[in-house]
């Protein structure tokens, strides 16, 4: 099994379950410096 399948079939396992799939989004945005100093302290 590849890491695609794993993954579809944990996230339909949720959603089977009542719970939104909702996309990925970046912890750290790009072009942004700011963002990990505000996060750092």
């Amino acid at each position: 099994m590849k890491s695609g399948e794993i993954r579809d079939k944990y996230l339909k396992f949720f959603a089977d379950r009542g719970h939104r799939i909702i996309p990925a989004a970046p912890l750290v945005l790009e072009n942004d410096p700011t963002t990990l100093f505000t996060s750092s302290g």
